[in-house]
Order: C-alpha cells, then sequence, then structure tokens
C-alpha cells in the first residue's frame, strides 16, 4: 500500500507539472495609433527610442518575485500574473517543480531533499508575491504554506523525502479546489 501512495503522490505531481506547463501568462501588445494627418517618423537623424531600463533581475533573483531559485533555468510559476490566477499558478507551479524534482534519483535510487527544499520554500512563500488575490484563495494558501512548512522540517530532521511531501497531497488538492471555486483553473 506504500507504494501506490508514493506513485499517487507522484502522479499528482506531475499533473500539476502538467498543469504548469498548459499555464502561460497571456501577452499581449499594444500599438499606438498615428494620429491623423500625421505620419510615423522615418527620419534617421530623430532621437533613438529607448526601452525602458532596469527590468532585469539582480542575479539569483528570480524574475517579478523578488524570491531567490536555485536553478535560474527555471520559470517563475504566476510571475506578473495578478490577482487569483498569479496566486494559483504559482502555488500549483512550484508544487509542479517540486515534484518533478522526486524524479531526480542519485545513483541509489534516492532523492537529495537539498534539491526538493528550495523548491518548496518558494511554494511556501508564493502567497506572499500576490497578496491582491482574493481572501478565500488567500486562506487556502496560507493553509499550503503551514503544511510546506511541516514538511521542510520534516526533510530537514530526516524523514523520507516522498513521505514528507505526501503531507501536501491534500492541502494542495484543497487549494486546486479553491481556485476551481474562484473561477481559475489549474
Amino acid at each position: 500500500m506504500r507504494t501506490s501512495r508514493r506513485l499517487a503522490t507522484l502522479v499528482l505531481a506531475v499533473s500539476a507539472s502538467a498543469a504548469l506547463a498548459a499555464c502561460s501568462s497571456p501577452v499581449s501588445g499594444t500599438a499606438t495609433p498615428v494620429p491623423q494627418g500625421r505620419e510615423a517618423s522615418t527620419d534617421p537623424s530623430a532621437p533613438p527610442v529607448e526601452e525602458a531600463g532596469g527590468t532585469d533581475p539582480a542575479p539569483g533573483e528570480a524574475p517579478g518575485t523578488g524570491t531567490t531559485t536555485t536553478d535560474d533555468d527555471l520559470p517563475v510559476p504566476g510571475a506578473g500574473v495578478p490577482g487569483d490566477a498569479g496566486l494559483c499558478q504559482a502555488v500549483v507551479g512550484w508544487f509542479g517543480h517540486a515534484g518533478l524534482s522526486l524524479v531526480s534519483v542519485d545513483e541509489n535510487g534516492h532523492v537529495d531533499p537539498a534539491t526538493v527544499v528550495p523548491l518548496l520554500e518558494a511554494m511556501r512563500d508564493a502567497p506572499a508575491d500576490h497578496q491582491d488575490a482574493s481572501a478565500p484563495l488567500l486562506a487556502a494558501a496560507d493553509d499550503v504554506s503551514a503544511a510546506t512548512d511541516e514538511a521542510i522540517d520534516q526533510l530537514e530532521s530526516g524523514t523520507d523525502v516522498f513521505t514528507a511531501f505526501e503531507s501536501l497531497t491534500q492541502p494542495v488538492t484543497d487549494f486546486g479546489a479553491a481556485c476551481t471555486s474562484a473561477g481559475v483553473s489549474v
């Protein structure tokens, strides 16, 4: 029975990562129309248009969140997405990242907790970066944060990674239901 619970936890994590892959923040462009009777300048002596500066994150800082990650190649779920959608993407996305880290085992078949803990910390801290979400979703995210703190404590005290991660299944499932109730698909 223990193996089937681990498999169920892993399947939930992979499902969350699939949801993360499906989540994307919409990109929309806006154009400034040229007023009637005027044409856009094609004069080569016109001053060049400068792009806004200072938008790149500091080295080691995750874009759009102010939090650091251990792997600069990971996309930051929910970054730049406001409100309920941003919070849902962030929590479910970090859960997916953490779940995917469970499949990276060493030569002995063990998962290094040091690869999982930073991802769990990012999931725990996600509500702080999305305070513009609705109160019910923030409350559900706080429940996930509390469970994540307990899982991190378990990992730091030597508990098996799968056992610690399994304790997150119900709070994250409840959070997903809260997102769905708020009209956000995860």
